[in-house]
């Protein structure tokens, strides 16, 4: 995954990354207003699509990470 400050962090799955960025953002400088981690992207590496990532998700808010569906 690629947070708003240039972090890049890799997970075993989209929850875990999922997870990463919510503890990223309740423990950021201002977890009210985590602008150091949102927009935080999520992409899963397949060496066979896009030059080796593959696009799944990007997490803009807190409830983004919640939202069902």
């Amino acid at each position: 995954m690629r947070l708003a400050n240039g972090d890049v962090e890799a997970a075993d799955s989209q929850w875990g990354a999922q997870h990463i960025v919510a503890r990223r953002m309740a423990f950021d400088t201002d977890p009210t207003r985590p602008v150091n981690v949102l927009p935080a992207e999520i992409w899963k590496l397949d060496p066979s699509r896009f030059g080796g990532r593959v696009y799944v998700e990007t997490i803009y808010t807190a409830a983004d990470l919640t939202a069902s569906g």
